[in-house]
């Protein structure tokens, strides 16, 4: 397997930075760039309490920069609105984003919606912006202080239609960040939940991407970065859970789940748990839910031989023990056994669930093991009742 460094650096679409490096190589970017104005996107709070913000501001000596810190843990429609009217009243020349994967995806957003003076909604989809136009836009660059999206280097952006009552998908090429900077002494201190949550984002990524076996032709060091991640979160999830280690190979399993799902793109998991916002966190619904989903796709003999690639990380004689232990080690790590032990996941909810899952052509017949469209809502929802 490739180190590491070289699972990071290979990847062509964005530069990444890791500490010790990462401060070092924003000054020269900026130095190269030579901002006048930044703007700068945060959440309400964490970038003040591990010190980022400040330490950022430091590094910013002489630029004009103004903030937008009003960013909540699931950023809806009129929430870009208004992060797009402030990037048209304080023209920045860069745009900067701190903060954990909803930050770095709504500001992806309005970016492009502000560059392209087109409405955020219009961009909901596959290539909405690039198949139809050839200029390239600028993009943002991102400090991730969560360990969880990966959104640093993807072309995703995932924001909440209230009207629609579900998440929407950005998926466009044009808005993959140029410049990453991961630093991951600035998540020391997350709460257990926020670490939970966004480890098991992370390794849902990692995970869901690896099994995607149509996909292998995309990126030839996608499951390689793929079982590099899913190592580096079964050995440091458990020490970062209580805050005693883990957090900066938390941070590059991370950032390698991004540049895994660039090129071979989550599955039913991730398909099903988008309307589940402000019920449970997205991490803890895909990872709950990728057992199943797993099960299912064993009906594909690809990723039979696929899942038994893991079974040195999950040990196992058969692929259904590989899933089996899994599961287990998110046992150790408290992820909830079943959607039943959640509230608010009723038996209503998973039917509307498998009925609006059920309308993503695309996602269905992309899996690992392919979903008739005409009978997918059967098809989910069984799964959904296992879970």
């Amino acid at each position: 397997m490739k180190t590491l460094t070289h699972l990071l650096q290979s990847y062509s679409d964005t530069a990444v930075a890791v500490s010790p490096d990462g401060w070092s190589a924003f000054a020269h970017l900026l130095a190269s760039r030579q901002p006048v104005r930044i703007a700068a996107f945060t959440g309400e709070h964490s970038a003040d309490r591990s010190g980022l913000w400040n330490d950022f501001t430091a590094r910013c000596q002489g630029v004009d920069l103004r903030r937008f810190r009003a960013i909540p843990p699931e950023p809806d429609l009129a929430c870009t609105n208004r992060m797009v009217d402030f990037l048209r009243e304080c023209q920045a020349d860069m745009v900067v984003a701190l903060g954990g994967g909803s930050v770095m995806d709504a500001a992806k957003a309005a970016y492009l919606s502000m560059q392209t003076n087109a409405s955020v909604e219009s961009f909901f989809g596959v290539n909405q912006y690039s198949d139809k136009n050839s200029r390239r836009l600028d993009t943002v660059v991102c400090f991730p202080t969560t360990s969880g999206t990966g959104s640093e280097v993807t072309p995703y952006s995932n924001i909440v239609d209230r009207d629609a009552q579900v998440k929407r998908l950005i998926s466009e090429p044009a808005i993959i960040p140029e410049h990453a900077f991961v630093l991951p002494e600035y998540t020391s201190g997350l709460p257990r939940r926020i670490t939970l949550a966004t480890g098991c984002d992370a390794l849902a990524h990692l995970i869901e991407g690896f099994l995607n076996v149509g996909a292998d032709g995309n990126d030839s060091l996608a499951n390689e970065r793929a079982l590099a991640g899913i190592e580096l979160v079964t050995r440091h999830l458990p020490a970062a859970l209580v805050d005693t280690g883990g957090r900066a190979e938390m941070a590059l399993a991370a950032t390698l789940g991004g540049m895994v799902i660039r090129h071979k793109s989550t599955g039913l998991p991730h398909l099903c748990s988008f309307s589940w916002f402000g019920r449970i966190e997205h991490g803890l619904a895909a990872i709950m839910l990728l057992p199943e989903c797993w099960r299912y796709y064993l009906g594909n003999p690809a990723v039979r031989d696929r899942t038994m690639q893991l079974n040195a990380i999950f040990p196992g004689a058969t692929p259904e023990e590989v899933i089996a232990a899994c599961r287990s080690f998110l046992d150790t790590c408290g992820v909830p056994a079943r959607l039943r032990d959640v509230p608010g996941l009723d038996q209503e909810l998973l039917e509307t669930t498998a009925r609006s899952a059920g309308l993503n052509r695309m996602k269905l017949e992309l899996a690992p093991r392919p979903v008739d469209p005409d009978n997918s809502y059967q098809v989910l929802l069984n799964i959904l009742r296992r879970c």
